[in-house]
């Protein structure tokens, strides 16, 4: 709030020029919109020299698509994937790759990357693969074999070194390989990269001196300072209620966000049924098979939009009882978790970690 004054001065000094008419905070409001990731994008940021800057946010996630996108054909990870032994790594996939075991260490194993051959398996990877007719745990088993995220090492010159080694240096020099211990493995960064995406965008507006601004890509957010209108207000988004069809994205609470990244993660809209069983798209990498829980979704508030987008995937996998538990035995976390589950009468039972309090509205009638 203390930044408010400052870009008002701006604002009225810019409007001493008698070339420049403008004199109101919201003449310098600029939208951009794209697609990208198999998504759209949104981005409104104030900037007293009035740049698009949509060709720059292209590049951007043009880059990360090159790095990390499991749907390009030709991508490292899509490289990474089909080899046998591993392959040479960009700076993003690797900076992508320390961040997403960071947040495997901190949940327990709980969000796993290499989890990606059995997403395939129960249907829900970008190959479309049909979901199965017939499960034989052996099967299930064998692909449990390919899921060890802690056991990839990293060849930097003639050093071989573990993730959790390479995280106390987090600038290596010259070419890395990532070696993949066993063929098969496959890595899947769906459950972060949006929000990573969000995060990587949000650096390059703040490079630019941009300091209020929200940016969404594919509902992944994050929020700098308040907006200079209406006294300065906190960006508010709703969440939505985690139900078949809502088409009309009816909300269920609506939440303020301010310098902080926010993602939703929920069980609600991609999943199937056969035989009067619902398969979710949520896999967990400890059993192999999808959750069954209470749970419907999962918002997280982070520093980061990719932390939050993969914390709230974890919580999914977790349900709702054991993310309480684990939010109680690790209250160091600045994160703000709100959870939506079935109540088990067809309505909803929600809750919220305590840092939520005052910045969270659920009475919208």
């Amino acid at each position: 709030m203390k930044r408010l004054p400052l870009l008002f001065l701006l604002v009225y000094l810019c409007s001493c020029n008698a070339e420049l008419e403008k004199t109101n905070s919201e003449d310098f409001r600029q939208a951009i919109q794209g697609r990208a990731q198999g998504t759209t994008w949104q981005i409104v940021y104030y900037d007293l020299q009035e740049r698009d800057l949509t060709p720059q946010v292209d590049s951007i996630l043009r880059r990360v698509d090159e790095s990390v996108s499991t749907y390009l054909d030709g991508s490292t990870i899509y490289r990474w994937n089909k080899s046998d032994s591993g392959c040479t790594v960009d700076p993003l996939f690797l900076e992508l790759l320390l961040q997403s075991y960071e947040v495997y260490e901190a949940t327990n194993g709980a969000f796993d990357p290499t989890v990606k051959p059995l997403v395939s398996f129960w249907g829900f990877g970008p190959e479309r693969i049909a979901h199965p007719e017939v499960v034989d745990p052996k099967q299930i088993d064998s692909l449990l074999g390919l899921v060890r995220f802690d056991t990839l090492t990293l060849r930097m010159g003639d050093r071989e070194v573990s993730l959790k080694d390479i995280l106390n240096n987090p600038n290596p020099k010259g070419e890395i390989f990532l070696h993949k211990p066993i063929s098969g493995m496959q890595l899947d960064f769906n459950a972060i990269g949006q929000g990573w995406s969000v995060d990587k965008v949000t650096e390059y507006l703040e490079s630019q001196g941009l300091k209020v601004y929200f940016v969404e890509i594919g509902g992944e957010i994050r929020a700098g300072y308040p907006k200079p209108d209406n006294g300065g207000e906190n960006w508010r988004f709703g969440i939505d209620k985690p139900s078949e069809g809502n088409y009309d994205r009816e909300l269920q609470a609506v939440i303020e966000l301010c310098n902080r990244g926010l993602a939703t993660s929920g069980n609600y809209r991609k999943f199937y049924e056969k035989n009067g069983v619902r398969y979710s798209h949520t896999i967990d990498p400890k059993t192999g098979y999808p959750v069954q829980h209470s749970l419907l979704s999962a918002t997280v508030l982070s520093n980061t939009a990719g932390k939050a987008d993969a914390l709230a995937t974890a919580f999914m996998v977790m349900g709702t009882d054991s993310t309480i538990q684990y939010l109680n035995e690790n209250s160091y976390l600045n994160s703000y978790i709100y959870l939506i589950s079935d109540d088990g009468s067809g309505g909803y039972q929600t809750f919220q970690s305590r840092q939520l309090e005052g910045i969270i509205n659920e009475e919208l009638d």
